[in-house]
């Protein structure tokens, strides 16, 4: 089945269960009977389009996927994002440039990436305390389990 199709279905699928309701991803790998390329493929499809014309956020969020408009969670899923992606761009600075040290001005494109990916992480530093004066996000009540009274 074409990516295009299977996205498609998974949006109704997390549209059925609601906004802000969490389907882990073997659930909805089960119910499209869709293979984990399949699954991966429908993710970037539905990023890259169907989010835009629905007008609400497709995170990974929280062991789950789900549909939203509330902005605190988009924050908080941008966030861990942005966090890996700083993470990677740092590794790329410690682990392949850096170490050349004074000779990395000798090379153009390496000095260019040292002094852009330096920027990118003073802009994730930004971002980062600017997430923070978000609310958190909304959490649904959850039921509290009685502890069983000992008989004595």
């Amino acid at each position: 089945m074409a990516t295009q199709n299977l996205a498609e279905m998974e949006w109704r699928l997390l549209d059925q269960a609601g906004e802000d309701t969490l389907l882990p991803r073997d659930h909805i790998i089960e119910q499209l009977h869709a293979t984990d390329g399949q699954f991966e493929r429908m993710k970037g499809y539905i990023r890259d389009h169907v989010t835009m014309e629905k007008g609400k956020a497709f995170l990974a969020y929280r062991d789950g996927y789900m549909i939203t408009t509330d902005p605190a969670k988009i924050a908080e899923s941008a966030g861990l994002r942005m966090r890996r992606i700083n993470t990677e761009l740092r590794r790329v600075l410690s682990g392949a440039i850096n170490p050349l040290g004074d000779q990395v001005a000798d090379y153009e494109v390496l000095a260019m990436f040292q002094d852009e990916i330096a920027h990118m992480t003073r802009t994730y530093e930004r971002m980062r305390k600017a997430s923070m004066t978000l609310p958190p996000p909304v959490k649904k009540p959850t039921r509290r389990r009685r502890r069983a009274q000992a008989r004595k």
